[in-house]
């Protein structure tokens, strides 16, 4: 069982920090708890043993450092889990890590064992990213490898991170509702239905064979937890602008909120009006072995009108001569689809039983294709300069050309 004791000096964390600036630098709150706010707050390490843990896959050591716990990651092992004795449902989790070298860890929520499996666990996590792509603070689906709310749209986020550096995470898990911090900065933001309770794990990453990780470490220390807050325990309009919503032909009160609908794109759909002229559309779609076809989207306003074309192909068994403006996410003949948020890595296809969100975003002047977490085309927008700016309708319209393209929470966001 775990250490339920209260913890013993709610400013303890931010003492060590010394200062002031600092305290703000990584986002530690402790000292601006009451003795009764503090006494709701359980401690999951003691400081000096693992009392509470087990370790549930890999081979990476885990071993209590100074105060603190370390993993260090080894080669040949799979992702390596310590993982709190206790479940956990609705929570605010709140802690302090830091990383040696650029190995990726994260710290997992609401996880199961997945025994069999890979990684032998299945929930969400908060992913620690001290590589040059700066995803800390996103939220993984780890055990189905799917990116719930990557970092790749969030700027702000991505600068959060101090390399080398303790940085302090939080993380509000209430219901299907989701959201993340990372030294008091806003990160991921999502609704989802996927787990509602399970173990917290401290991930050490697999790093396969390669030697430039062998060695590298993460730490964790200040690991407490706020069982089934209340609502002023949570930072409800401190939250990230973007939100993903996940749930099944649904739409959040949290989504409806920022301007997203429900809209439909089969047959012949009517056009949408999107008031300032930006917009975002967002939808998931399954690919059998044989599925093409493309989302078309135009976009009217008084006097002029543009059409563009999302390609939608299943790679892996269509693609193998098709050049890259005809793959998934590519404009056929225009506009070559490539990982633009990722540089060097390849985009993520899904086929068979595994959804793909494929998302297009309208700004002032540019035109964006994602597909799974990634941007994969940019272009100038139509040029408008001539036109009015105070009307202007987008229809999209999915059409399948062979095989099967099934399609489900197709929605949009449009200014006002």
């Amino acid at each position: 069982m775990i250490n339920r004791k209260p913890l013993k000096s709610a400013s303890l964390a931010c003492l060590m920090i010394v200062v002031a600036s600092i305290v703000a630098l990584t986002g530690c709150r402790m000292g601006t708890l009451t003795p009764e706010e503090s006494a709701r707050w359980i401690e999951l390490f003691d400081g000096e043993t693992l009392i509470g843990w087990n370790q549930v896959n890999g081979d990476a050591p885990y071993a209590v450092m100074d105060g603190t716990i370390r993993g260090t990651n080894v080669t040949g092992s799979p992702n390596s889990f310590l993982a709190t004795d206790e479940v956990y449902s609705d929570f605010v989790l709140e802690f302090q890590s830091r990383s040696i070298g650029e190995a990726n860890s994260g710290v997992q929520f609401r996880t199961e064992l997945a025994p069999g499996t890979w990684s032998g666990v299945v929930g969400y996590q908060l992913d620690i990213d001290p590589s040059s792509r700066k995803w800390t603070g996103g939220i993984y689906h780890e055990g189905v490898h799917v990116w719930r709310h990557s970092m790749a749209r969030n700027p702000a986020c991505q600068a959060a991170y101090k390399p080398d550096a303790w940085n302090a995470y939080r993380i509000e898990a209430v219901g299907p509702v989701i959201a993340t911090w990372v030294n008091d900065i806003p990160c991921a933001y999502i609704v989802g239905e996927h787990h509602r309770t399970g173990f917290i794990a401290l991930q050490v990453h697999a790093i396969g064979e390669e030697e430039k990780y062998r060695g590298n470490f993460t730490e964790w220390r200040n690991l407490r937890i706020l069982n089934d807050p209340e609502t002023n325990d949570l930072r409800l309009h401190q939250r990230a602008d973007l939100i993903e919503g996940w749930l099944d032909e649904q739409i959040s009160e949290r989504e409806i909120e920022k301007g997203w609908r429900l809209i439909n794109v089969a047959n012949d759909p009517s056009p949408f009006d999107v008031g300032s002229g930006d917009f975002e559309f967002v939808t998931d779609l399954r690919l059998d072995n044989d599925a093409e076809g493309q989302l078309v989207y135009t976009i009217e306003e008084p006097g002029h009108s543009c059409t563009g074309r999302y390609q939608i192909l299943n790679d892996a068994t269509l693609g193998e001569n098709r050049t890259a403006s005809i793959l998934m996410g590519g404009y056929p003949y225009k506009h070559d689809a490539i990982n633009l948020s990722e540089p060097g890595r390849p985009k993520r296809v899904y086929s068979t039983d595994r959804w793909n969100r494929i998302r297009i975003v309208l700004t002032d002047d540019r035109i964006q294709h994602w597909l799974n977490s990634v941007k994969v085309v940019e272009y100038p927008r139509c040029d408008i300069a001539d036109a009015p700016s105070d009307v202007t309708r987008v229809m999209l319209k999915l059409v399948t050309q062979s095989g099967q393209i099934e399609s489900r929470n197709a929605k949009l966001r449009a200014n006002p």
